[in-house]
């Protein structure tokens, strides 16, 4: 395999990469997951058949020595903290792969109302990150 390059900073990843070493962007389009997941109440096009209960997925996350020395050197610039940046995509994709997972398991094909949350603890050392919504069943109307 070859190094795969970012599509938002174009530089270059070691092959099997699934976030840019340099901005934190996701390299990997997703596979499909079977599950469709939205912020909405409704979907359009669909009725909701069945709510099967509220659904989650959870990951908590520190930094490194190394992490905090760089995020340290890159304050002092100002502007954007890429190795967080980098650290919270990778916990928000990890806690909606969870979420999926949750759902799947109680036999749902969609999460609605799906909603992020995070929250320092550890006196601020770790952040958890928290993806949460409603189990459903959906299924196409028909017109």
């Amino acid at each position: 395999m070859s190094e795969q390059t970012c599509p938002k900073c174009k530089k270059t990843s070691p092959a099997g990469s699934s976030f840019c070493q340099n901005c934190g962007a996701a390299l990997n389009i997703p596979q499909q997951t079977g599950i469709l997941v939205v912020t909405t109440s409704t979907i359009p096009d669909y009725e909701i058949v069945r709510a099967l209960g509220t659904v989650h997925g959870i990951t908590v996350r520190t930094r490194g020595v190394g992490g905090k020395i760089m995020a340290g050197i890159e304050g002092m610039f100002g502007g954007e903290v890429t190795s967080y940046s980098s650290e919270a995509e990778k916990a928000r994709k990890e806690s909606m792969d969870r979420l999926i997972e949750n759902a799947k398991s109680m036999g749902a094909n969609a999460v609605i109302r799906t909603d992020f949350e995070t929250s320092d603890i550890l006196n601020g050392t770790a952040t958890i990150f928290s993806a949460y919504g409603t189990a459903a069943i959906i299924r196409p109307t028909t017109k």
